[in-house]
């Protein structure tokens, strides 16, 4: 989840949930194993997730068609609440049959964002009053994300100019932002996650290894990759290192409100589908929600917006996870198929609460789909290929969870 609430004050996991994340979490740091991180990651780490854990777990399920997957979080996830994410989601991942490995890595933007925002957020205060408000001084603490401004003024008279004045902040917001230096730490994120799977990169390491499992056993397990938000850039990167040499294919990719760019997918996932990716889906938010969103509680749209206009490095580039991005373009208008169509890759726009089992979505905000059980079910029922699955609103309760594991087939 991407600054959740459930996980302000996240603290540090125990030594005991350390070790008991160690056979499904690979921790990155610039592209490369962890060395001074909470659980950091070796050679022999991920030798032992091919050697010894999956094994064990696909002997427990019979033997074969065990599904793994490789979930990738989003940017503005630091390593505590990756961490904490991990071990609520694994007890879920793995009552369903699936067995998860997590790529922790290191984005670093939340915490350079907030910085960059605390240290300027006078600036913006003190532009506001040119958006027709009068803002009281707020005080900033170095290192955290500002305080929200006002929101908009209750529905009224007043409401159409109150919109204007929206606009305005907004655009002030999305001035700043790339005049301290957004771009360039939105691209450092990128290139994190483009280091790992290049040549001598953690994830690349993952691949190699995963490569050689399957070719070593056919018909043991199905591939399959997940990324949110900003973990999209990391599996444009992963996915490709995966089937590059056509020993194993991935059956399933599923993106959440993906932040990235139109032309990245084209590049980089468009080209395998029907071949190295057999089916791809894309969760994000009906273009009207996606406006009412609100970011930081300044921002008053998605923030996949404010990556459009703000962070990225040519201001109006076309984002994946925009339905209006998809709709203004005719090729990937007519790839992306809507429920009840399906094909190669499908899209479902929040809020999707009819139809098939596996196109739901109920996420309302940005932030809320990594947690939001309609999406997380829908993604395992691609997986898994049925409708029938332990629910992730079943998570918290972990009793049901462990029989749910000790009574499968």
């Amino acid at each position: 989840m991407e600054h959740g609430p459930g996980l302000a004050g996240t603290p540090a996991p125990t030594p005991v949930q350390l070790a008991a994340l160690r056979p499904h979490v690979v921790e990155l740091q610039d592209g490369k194993f962890a060395t001074t991180a909470e659980l950091n990651t070796t050679p022999a780490d991920v030798d032992a997730i091919f050697a010894t854990h999956l094994p064990a777990f696909v002997q427990a399920r019979g033997g074969g068609g065990v599904p793994v997957v490789f979930w990738a979080h989003g940017g503005l996830v630091d390593e505590r609440k990756a961490l904490a994410q991990a071990l609520h989601d694994i007890p879920w991942w793995l009552a369903n049959g699936i067995y998860p490995v997590h790529f922790v890595w290191h984005t670093g933007f939340w915490e350079t964002l907030g910085e960059l925002l605390a240290q300027h957020y006078a600036e913006l205060d003190a532009a506001a009053p040119l958006a027709g408000r009068h803002r009281a001084a707020v005080p900033v603490v170095a290192g955290t994300v500002p305080a929200p401004l006002p929101g908009p003024a209750p529905a009224g008279p007043g409401a159409v100019s109150d919109a204007a004045d929206t606009d305005v902040t907004d655009g002030l917001i999305e001035d700043l932002l790339r005049f301290i230096g957004g771009p360039e730490v939105w691209a450092a994120m990128k290139d994190s996650a483009r280091l790992a799977s290049e040549p001598g990169g953690g994830a690349a390491y993952v691949a190699d290894a995963l490569r050689a499992y399957v070719a070593a056993h056919p018909g043991q397990v199905s591939v399959h990759a997940a990324g949110f938000s900003a973990g999209a850039n990391f599996q444009r990167y992963f996915v490709p290192a995966v089937v590059r040499d056509g020993t194993a294919g991935v059956k399933s990719c599923n993106l959440l409100v993906p932040a990235l760019r139109t032309a990245s997918f084209k590049e980089g996932l468009e080209p395998l589908l029907g071949t190295g990716i057999q089916r791809l889906a894309l969760f994000g938010m009906h273009q009207d929600l996606a406006l009412a969103d609100n970011t930081f509680g300044i921002y008053h749209k998605s923030l996949l917006y404010l990556v459009r206009a703000a962070l990225d490095s040519t201001p109006g580039t076309p984002i994946l996870g925009l339905q209006q991005c998809i709709n203004e373009d005719p090729g990937l208008a007519a790839l992306f198929k809507e429920a009840p169509a399906a094909g190669v890759a499908e899209a479902v726009w929040s809020v999707a609460a009819g139809g098939p089992l596996d196109a739901r979505s109920t996420a309302t905000t940005h932030t809320a789909f990594d947690n939001d059980a309609p999406t997380m079910d829908s993604v395992a029922r691609r997986i898994l290929g049925r409708d029938s699955i332990v629910s992730y609103g079943a998570t918290q309760h972990r009793g049901v969870l462990r029989a749910a594991a000790q009574s499968a087939p």
